[in-house]
């Protein structure tokens, strides 16, 4: 054991073992951790949910009102090695309380056609069951209608910016990319090249934005004939410059001829691709009227590599792809054109939604709006309706807590053991009674839901959380959470990236053990970790370039 500055509570340098070294004495379990050379240093290698270092609640682990400090040393693979998801870093979080601080990588994977509007993203939450607005009525702030928009089809937070796919149902409209400035604020970044009604889905790839185009069918939200005939379908690329680059139109070939009066289902036509996803150094598809998952394969020009379904949604869960199926199944990629079938949810129809939250892949479905957790091979397990709704749509994990949006009401609502809190409603359009919580993403510290048919971005918060808004780049990296009586910040490899307002005096006491990797928040860690500190106080600028310069 070796003394340090008395406020530091925890210190465990991980080279050879998994010992403490500060001077509390703390009880440690370990599970299934090495310890090895990664890229010049000794680490713990964590892999995933079989991997977890865990401390019992001691005295010197609750910050309760006071100031405190995160400092540590984490390794994670690039995409193309499977570092899509990297996971939880460090956590003391009672969920059923709400209670506690975490800091993870956080990739969400699987909401609705959005399917992955976060991707690598540090943040550091603290909450002590502390909610924005106490009226369910007026809790969630409105952040403003881009353009004509009808649909929210995407929301995706990349390069620190938050932008927005959407969809306009008038004659002659067109679906748009904007970027949010703030308050109600967007920017046109610009409309489909080729007129369609809808910009469905966005993904950061390869260093720049892809969008891809649709024409959504607005009968299926009982909002009248599509008025813009123009077929959908193409991908681009938007550049720095702002330039759209044509990136080819997944599934076209070999599709039926285009018609926009038999558009529904599974009518094989390439008029409307989804769900772009950055798997293992690819960029995926759909086209949502065509059976299987496309596979950019660079230019003009993507592959099908099956299954021989239609596809819903995609998420990463554990290293792994898998496909949300229309008529309820689900599959898991496993190579070339390899799928394998992993079983029916209970009672789905379309499973239309995942994520991963706890380290369990949890999926949202149609039409009894069940949340269905998957047990392995074919096994799935009901853990509840999500109330009177009809669809599960939108689907998060935000500051330690699991959120999804529904159908037909635009309720929001949050996962609480074994129950459904009611979280405010976020379309509340009173000529349309289909109205949907259609796509979320995280942005600023902030949730942001996305809807159907006011077009509006609506944004609520919890406790107080910082979050990078960049994808965290591979290799080693030195991150700091620091917790003082103004705000919570996040420093990387040195620099201040984040910072938040701290909204009340938050008691993050909690008797959970602090968790270093495993799954107590999100998607289990899969990295490496290596001279984890806990300090009882906010540390300095100064410090903190000291311990990132190690």
């Amino acid at each position: 054991m070796t003394h340090h500055d008395p406020s530091l509570a925890a210190h465990f340098p991980l080279e050879n073992d998994a010992h403490n070294h500060s001077s509390e004495e703390l009880s440690v379990m370990v599970r299934g951790i090495t310890h090895e050379d990664v890229d010049g240093h000794r680490a713990a290698i964590f892999r995933g949910a079989k991997s977890a270092l865990e401390v019992a609640d001691h005295p010197a682990l609750r910050p309760g009102t006071e100031d405190f400090s995160i400092s540590l040393w984490m390794h994670s693979r690039g995409s193309a090695e499977g570092g899509d998801v990297v996971g939880d870093l460090i956590s003391k979080f009672d969920p059923d309380t709400r209670k506690g601080f975490n800091f993870v990588v956080n990739t969400q994977t699987g909401t609705t056609t959005t399917t992955q509007p976060n991707y690598r993203q540090v943040q550091f939450g603290i909450d002590d069951a502390h909610v924005e607005g106490d009226d369910p009525r007026r809790m969630w702030r409105d952040c403003g209608r881009p353009g004509n928009a009808m649909k929210i089809a995407a929301l995706a937070t990349m390069s620190g910016h938050l932008y927005a796919a959407t969809a306009e149902f008038g004659e002659g409209e067109s679906g748009h990319v904007w970027r949010y400035e703030g308050e109600k604020t967007w920017s046109d970044l610009g409309a489909s090249p080729i007129g369609c009604n809808a910009m469905e889905s966005l993904a950061f790839f390869d260093g720049d934005m892809f969008a891809s185009s649709g024409r959504y069918n607005s009968r299926g939200s009982q909002l009248g004939l599509v008025q813009n005939p123009q077929q959908g379908g193409p991908v681009y690329r938007i550049t720095a410059d702002g330039a759209w680059r044509d990136c080819g139109h997944p599934g076209l070939e070999g599709a039926s001829p285009d018609n926009p009066d038999t558009q529904a289902g599974e009518s094989n036509q390439a008029d409307d691709t989804n769900c772009l996803t950055v798997f293992r150094g690819n960029l995926y598809a759909t086209s949502h009227h065509r059976r299987g998952v496309y596979r950019y394969e660079g230019g003009r020009n993507w592959k099908l590599i099956g299954p021989d379904r239609r596809i819903m949604s995609l998420t990463i869960h554990e290293g792994t792809l898998y496909a949300l199926i229309n008529g309820g199944g689900v599959y898991r990629y496993d190579s070339g054109s390899d799928w394998t079938y992993c079983g029916y949810p209970p009672l789905s129809t379309q499973t239309y939604c995942g994520l991963t939250y706890q380290g369990r892949l949890l999926v949202g479905t149609w039409p009894e709006c069940d949340i269905i957790r998957y047990e392995g091979g074919e096994d799935w397990k009901v853990l509840g309706k999500v109330c009177y709704e009809r669809e599960v749509m939108a689907a998060g994990v935000y500051n330690g807590k699991c959120y999804f949006g529904t159908l037909p009401m635009a309720n929001m609502f949050r996962m609480d053991s074994d129950k459904f809190t009611f979280f405010g409603n976020v379309d509340n359009t009173a000529e349309h009674y289909l109205r949907r919580a259609w796509s979320m993403a995280v942005y600023r510290g902030t949730m942001y839901v996305g809807t159907l048919p006011s077009g509006k971005v609506m944004s609520r918060r919890t406790g107080a959380v910082a979050t990078h808004d960049h994808a965290l780049p591979a290799g080693w990296h030195h991150l700091t959470a620091v917790r003082n009586a103004r705000e919570v910040a996040v420093y990387l490899d040195g620099k201040k990236v984040a910072h938040s307002p701290i909204p009340a005096s938050l008691n993050l006491d909690t008797s959970k053990p602090l968790t270093l990797g495993g799954a107590a928040i999100g998607h289990a860690f899969n990295g490496a970790l290596r001279d984890v500190r806990l300090y009882r106080r906010a540390l300095a600028s100064e410090e903190i370039s000291k311990l990132s310069s190690k």
